[in-house]
């Protein structure tokens, strides 16, 4: 039985097409394993670019997906 994750890497991603390959690659290069990742997407205007760069870890993460609700 795997153990349940210790901490969640909440990643708000907003134009983050860019940048969330290296934020990801950063965090999955950590030696600590009890973890989860979850990249939330707020109606973000480059959803296409983003949903291409995440196709990368499919396994490795949550993905959620909505509507933009702003702060």
């Amino acid at each position: 039985m795997s153990e349940q994750p210790l901490i969640s890497v909440i990643i708000p991603a907003y134009n983050a097409a860019e940048f969330i390959g290296e934020t990801l690659d950063s965090v999955f290069a950590k030696t600590f394993t009890r973890y989860e990742v979850t990249v939330i997407n707020d109606g973000s205007p480059d959803t296409e670019a983003l949903e291409r760069v995440l196709e990368r870890y499919p396994s490795k993460l949550h993905y959620i997906k909505q509507e933009n609700q702003g702060a």
